[in-house]
C-alpha cells in the first residue's frame, strides 16, 4: 500500500500544470505592486500631469485655455532661457571636478593607517547630513563682506579682506562652489573610500617588489581600480549640479543681477512668483529632456571607453 501511495503522489507531482509565461509575469507584477503603486501615484502621474499643464495657459485659478506648443515656443524665443541653461552647465564645470578631486584626496588620506581615522571620516561626512538651507545660511554668514570670518582671515594673512563674495559676479560662483563642495565632499569621499578598500593590496605589494615608486603605484593601480566608482561619481555629481537651487535661492537670490540664476530657479520664479504654471511646466519638461540628453551622452562615452 505504501508503495502505491508513493507512486500516486509522484504522478500527481508530475501532472502539476505548467505555469505559462503570462502567469509568471502576472505573479511578478503582483509582487512589484507595493513599489509600482507609489511610483505611479507620486512620480508618473505628476510627470503626465505636468506635461498636460505645459500645453495650457495655467494660472493660480486653474486652466485657462489650450495653447498647444505655445509655451514651448516662448521658452525657445526667450534669451533668458539660454542664459540660465549656461549658468547651470557652468556650475557643473566648476563644481563636479573640484568635489571629485577633493573627495578622492580625502579618501586617499583616510585610507591610510592614521590615528583618529574614524573621527576624521565622521567630521568630513557630517555636513552632508545637514539640509541645504542650514548649509546655505552658515556660509552666507561666513562670506559676509563686513563681518564674515573669511574676509577677516584674509586680512590676517595680508590678502585683500574686502571681497564682496555674494554680490560680486567675479566671486559669487566660487562662493557657491566652495559651499557645495564643503557640503557634499563627505559623500564623495565615502564612495571613493569604499572603492579603495575593494582594490587588493596584493597589487600594490607586487608593484613595490617590481620597483615601482609611490607615484607609479598610484597611477597604474588606483585610477583603474576606481574606474567604476568614478563613473558613478561623475554621473551623480553632474545631475546634482544641474539641479542647483537651494544655495542660489538662499545665498544670492539669483544675484547679483541675473548672474547666478539657474534653470531650477527660473522654473521656480515662473511658477511661484509669476503664477504661470503652464509655462513653468513646459520649462520643467525641457530641462528634464536636457538632463536626459546629458545622461545619454555620458553613458555613450563611458560605453565607448569600455
Amino acid at each position: 500500500m505504501d508503495t502505491k501511495v508513493r507512486e500516486s503522489d509522484r504522478t500527481l507531482v508530475l501532472r502539476k500544470p505548467y505555469a505559462s509565461p503570462f502567469v509568471r509575469e502576472l505573479k511578478a507584477i503582483v509582487y512589484l505592486l507595493p513599489f509600482l503603486i507609489p511610483f505611479a501615484v507620486f512620480y508618473l502621474w505628476p510627470v503626465c500631469r505636468g506635461a498636460w499643464m505645459s500645453l495650457h495657459v495655467w494660472g493660480i485659478q486653474g486652466m485657462q485655455k489650450y495653447v498647444g506648443l505655445g509655451n514651448y515656443k516662448k521658452i525657445f524665443t526667450d534669451q533668458d532661457f539660454y542664459l540660465y541653461v549656461w549658468h547651470s552647465i557652468y556650475f557643473v564645470i566648476l563644481c563636479t571636478p573640484t568635489v571629485i578631486v577633493l573627495g578622492l584626496v580625502l579618501a586617499l588620506i583616510i585610507n591610510r593607517n592614521i590615528r583618529f581615522r574614524t573621527l576624521i571620516r565622521s567630521m568630513y561626512f557630517l555636513p552632508y547630513v545637514l539640509s541645504v538651507s542650514v548649509i546655505s545660511f552658515i556660509w552666507s554668514r561666513l562670506f559676509d563682506s563686513k563681518y564674515g570670518p573669511i574676509n577677516a582671515l584674509l586680512k590676517l594673512l595680508g590678502a585683500p579682506g574686502d571681497i564682496h563674495w555674494l554680490t560680486d559676479k567675479h566671486f559669487v560662483w566660487w562662493a557657491i562652489t566652495l559651499t557645495t563642495d564643503w557640503w557634499t565632499v563627505g559623500f564623495v569621499m565615502v564612495l571613493f573610500l569604499a572603492g579603495l578598500q575593494e582594490i587588493p593590496t596584493d597589487h600594490y605589494e607586487a608593484a613595490k617588489i617590481d620597483g615601482a615608486g609611490a607615484w607609479k603605484q598610484f597611477w597604474h593601480i588606483t585610477p583603474p581600480g576606481l574606474s567604476r566608482v568614478m563613473k558613478i561619481q561623475v554621473f551623480y555629481q553632474i545631475i546634482a549640479s544641474l539641479k542647483l537651487f537651494g544655495q542660489v535661492q538662499i545665498m544670492t537670490g539669483g544675484g547679483p543681477g541675473d548672474s547666478t540664476n539657474t534653470m531650477i530657479r527660473y522654473i521656480y520664479v515662473t511658477g511661484f512668483k509669476k503664477d504661470m504654471f503652464g509655462l513653468a511646466s513646459a520649462q520643467s519638461i525641457v530641462f528634464c529632456l536636457i538632463m536626459l540628453l546629458i545622461a545619454v551622452i555620458q553613458f555613450k562615452l563611458t560605453d565607448s571607453k569600455d
